[in-house]
């Protein structure tokens, strides 16, 4: 394994850690994930997938020294049979990338103002499992080989196949966002570092997996379970808004779920940082674009909370509102006219927080701090001790 040294900025926690506490929660474990690049602009609403984390711990120190020592999460969690597929992969796969696009995918953490505690490379880690295949490269379940032993998800992409697909500086505004970015229910990105055809993400790991596949098995979701994913959506998407990022990208392929079951916003391939909160460039997923996309008008973060009502729809019936399998023209024009209709069977009090989140005009729609206070939301709440 070769790859370029990089230094990792800030202390490392939240990552998935050596904790006894989680060691009975991880032994009964089916751990599952997977994970691929964004999709392109206008995507049909399918199967894409993520990484998502587990809970703080204790960060590295380059002055660690101790030996390792056999801990018991380690017993709880096997990272599972590396195949050997980056060596294998990168004999015959990628590309030298030269000039322009060589500095734009020049992507190195230890770049960073902040002093860094670590350097990093592929020697860190002893390499699992794969976890998922994406279109520009792999990613793999990783444990860095100094104690506490950390738990990540190491995603490879190929400079040269970014560079193809005119994604590079997409994926370099994916990356500035996301390390910036801290909130229990956002995937943390820790750190990347590079060689001279690959980029590699040091991810959370997701513990549960994907949110989507979950949908798929059960077909839809009880209202106390989608009452609280909503809810920890609109937290998570309240705070990204403080920070001027729209996600703009929001859909169950997205979405991750950690140790506890909690979800995790992940994918900000089609965010952007926007202090004035207004764009115009059409992007996103077929059944989740807002009428103001569809229109070609200026967009703002409201895209997010037409995005979030079409999400709580879905949880809870399995499918998108606007759908019409017959035609993607069928479905813009659904959209457009906000053609709602709700199953008989849907509570009214859903189907009020819907219907406020679902409206033509983007200042008419509820404010997230509006839909935490919603009794809907509020009546699922797990109660406090």
């Amino acid at each position: 394994l070769v790859g370029t040294r990089s230094r990792l900025p800030w202390p490392f926690p939240g990552a998935f850690s050596t904790m006894a506490t989680l060691t009975s929660q991880m032994a009964s474990l089916k751990l599952e994930a997977s994970h691929t690049i964004p999709a392109p602009p206008l995507a049909k609403h399918k199967s894409a997938s993520q990484l998502a984390s587990l809970k703080p711990a204790k960060p590295i120190q380059a002055s660690d020294t101790k030996q390792p020592t056999k801990s018991p999460i380690q017993d709880a969690l096997d990272i599972g049979q590396y195949d050997g597929g980056l060596e294998l992969e990168n004999e015959k796969r990628g590309e030298l990338v030269t000039g322009a696009a060589a500095v734009e995918l020049a992507l190195d953490s230890s770049l960073s103002n902040i002093s860094p505690t670590r350097e990093w490379s592929l020697h860190s880690f002893d390499m699992g499992r794969p976890l998922g295949k994406g279109k520009f490269g792999r990613v793999y379940m990783v444990r860095t080989k100094q104690q506490p032993h950390y738990i990540l998800a190491l995603k490879t992409l190929y400079k040269s196949e970014l560079v193809a697909h005119h994604v590079e500086k997409q994926t370099r505004r994916e990356i500035e966002i996301q390390q910036n970015l801290r909130h229990p229910n956002v995937l943390r990105l820790y750190g990347y570092f590079h060689d001279d055809k690959r980029i590699f993400l040091m991810l959370e790991f997701a513990a549960k997996g994907e949110l989507y596949k979950q949908l798929v098995k059960y077909g839809k979701f009880s209202e106390r379970r989608s009452s609280r994913y909503i809810a920890q959506m609109a937290d998570a998407l309240i705070y990204l808004h403080g920070k001027h990022v729209i996600h703009r990208d929001i859909k169950p392929e997205n979405l991750l779920l950690g140790i506890n079951g909690e979800l995790k916003i992940g994918d900000f391939g089609w965010s952007v940082h926007a202090p004035g909160l207004r764009r115009t460039t059409l992007c996103g997923t077929t059944d989740y674009l807002p009428p103001e996309m569809l229109e070609k008008k200026p967009h703002s973060e409201k895209v997010d909370h037409w995005a979030l009502g079409v999400l709580a729809y879905e949880f809870l019936t399995g499918a998108p509102p606007f759908e019409d399998r017959k035609s993607v023209d069928n479905t813009y024009r659904r959209i457009v006219k906000v053609d709602l209709k709700f199953p008989a069977n849907m509570p009214p009090d859903a189907q009020d927080l819907i219907s406020q989140l679902l409206r033509h005009d983007p200042q008419d729609r509820l404010p997230l701090s509006d839909v935490l206070k919603h009794p809907w939301i509020v009546k699922w709440q797990p109660r406090k001790a």
